[in-house]
């Protein structure tokens, strides 16, 4: 019985700290089932799946109507769905700052709601657009992202875009990469996946075939085209991006034309997009040389190919491109043999990646965050994208996202104020209606930019801090002092200075006296 539950148990070790144990081991190799509180293995492909739970505080879990059938993932079965907030987001541990990361979300309706009308909404990460739009309207889709992390964690985020229309989201894969992998590219920009090709493969690859857990789907073909398939390969190919070598033992060419359409697909709109291509000659054509160009539409990209038998050639290009753009392969005038091709990757190139609010302004949200449990349900960027802000804090945008206002109020906050002064961008803070106690924080009068606070309708005690009533710039709220609502010695200001904060008892006492002594004056004078 113990030795059942040890092994369980470290069968579920392995999938949190994700080291697959091939030639190529993963720093994280991270599978989350959203909506579900257990973990499994999937048998078919070997990858452990966890529950979401400890990735994100927010969020109501949900099981879809009927589960379909996947060759792809096993997990489209649950969902969380988020009726509350702008923005929810699930963080997960990147390995550290300037990882090369593989990030997948897993979708699918399944009409868990029984409203027969899928959501439209938005899918980030790491303070960054992904998907405007999520279309979650038919069978079980994924979207796929790599790029160079800028933080030690990353965040996967849903935001709603539209009234009663609640994001979700069913699955969420995280897979380190070799650095070396698509580093023909800035490696501040990410990379969108649109496609990855097994040419005359009959299934789909992954893991393990891929240590890295890509996808490579077997292309539909067409006419006049033929696969070649060869069981080993009698020669050492290594390429930079490592594709498995089970993709490049197979291939299409053509039976009788030089020309050999890739059948790409491409949205109206002009994109940019990094494409690769991987060749690796698998007929033993004796004194016969393979010679083919790559063209988009009618102009050749580059120098020409050529392939002798067990040779390998890796191509990529970087382009603009629409639903017009045909890419395809076309044979010399000398070559003997028709264009022949393996493999292939393609994938968007989107802007460049953002760097975030800044540091230290995170840094002190969560320290806010540790202090005050309300806090904890955001996660992700504060204050991008722009137009998706946690829903307690506002931004500015200048350079830089820096923290300008922090909304509070009405939080039932408990407890004293923890050191947030590193957020010296504030313009405004507002706590009022909480249940804060202790002292007034020195450090709140040291704020530069400082024009609002209202502490009113909590339990401080002390005196108000000299920085805070000799500012004639601030607009400051502190409780009625009579009210109760301070502590027994009143929040009494450290000087005499009344200006926009409430005067203290005494000086309240020494006005109705000298108010009363005025007619006796008189009378005496006049008597």
């Amino acid at each position: 019985m113990i030795s059942n539950f040890v092994l369980i148990l470290l069968q579920i070790l392995l999938g949190l700290l994700a080291l697959p144990i091939t030639s190529t081991v993963a720093v994280v190799f991270v599978s989350i089932d959203c909506g579900s509180s257990k973990s499994f293995i999937d048998d078919k492909h070997n990858i452990t799946w966890v529950g979401d739970d400890q990735y994100i505080k927010s969020g109501e879990s949900r099981a879809v109507q009927a589960a379909p059938e996947s060759s792809i993932s096993p997990i489209y079965s649950t969902l969380r769905v988020f009726p509350t907030r702008n923005k929810n987001c699930y963080s997960i541990n990147a390995g550290g700052k300037g990882q090369r990361v593989l990030l997948r979300a897993y979708f699918y309706y399944g009409n868990y709601d029984g409203k027969m009308s899928p959501p439209t909404f938005d899918l980030q990460f790491d303070g960054n657009d992904w998907v405007k739009g999520v279309n979650a309207s038919g069978g079980p889709s994924y979207y796929e992202v790599i790029y160079v992390t800028k933080f030690d964690s990353l965040s996967v985020c849903l935001a709603q875009t539209e009234d009663n229309q609640y994001p979700f989201i069913n699955g969420i894969n995280v897979r380190s990469l070799d650095l070396g992998l698509y580093s023909d590219i800035d490696s501040g920009r990410p990379l969108f996946t649109r496609d990855r090709i097994n040419y005359g493969g009959d299934k789909i690859l992954r893991y393990p075939d891929d240590p890295y857990d890509r996808f490579w789907f077997p292309d539909k073909g067409g006419n006049r085209l033929s696969t070649v398939k060869r069981d080993s390969l009698n020669t050492v190919v290594e390429f930079s991006n490592k594709p498995p070598r089970s993709a490049l033992l197979t291939a299409m060419t053509t039976d009788n034309s030089a020309t050999l359409d890739l059948n790409l697909y491409f949205p109206k709109t002009e994109i940019t997009i990094y494409i690769i291509l991987y060749f690796v000659e698998l007929l033993d054509q004796s004194n016969s040389d393979r010679t083919f160009f790559l063209y988009i539409n009618e102009e050749a990209s580059f120098d020409p190919i050529t392939l002798q038998y067990g040779g390998a050639a890796y191509k990529y290009v970087v382009a603009k491109a629409s639903s017009g753009t045909v890419f395809s392969l076309r044979s010399s005038s000398d070559s003997a043999l028709p264009p022949l091709i393996n493999a292939l990757e393609l994938f968007s190139v989107g802007p460049s990646l953002t760097n975030g609010t800044l540091n230290k302004d995170v840094r002190a949200l969560a320290l806010l965050q540790k202090t005050f449990t309300q806090l904890q349900e955001w996660s992700g960027d504060p204050c991008l994208p722009e137009k998706f802000t946690w829903d307690w804090v506002e931004c500015s945008y200048q350079n830089t996202p820096r923290i300008t206002r922090l909304k509070l109020n009405d939080l039932g906050l408990k407890g004293s104020l923890p050191d947030f002064s590193a957020l010296d961008a504030l313009q405004q803070i507002d706590l009022h209606n909480n249940l804060l106690t202790g002292k007034i924080p020195d450090f709140l009068g040291d704020f530069p930019n400082l024009n609002s606070l209202n502490l009113e309708n909590n339990t401080f005690s002390g005196s108000i801090p000299a920085s805070l009533t000799n500012n004639n710039n601030l607009k400051l709220k502190v409780s009625d002092y009579s009210s109760g609502t301070c502590a027994s010695q009143p929040c009494k200001p450290s000087n005499n200075r009344t200006s926009n904060s409430p005067p203290s008892s005494k000086k309240s006492e020494s006005l109705l006296i000298l108010l009363g002594m005025i007619p006796v004056f008189v009378l005496i004078q006049y008597s």
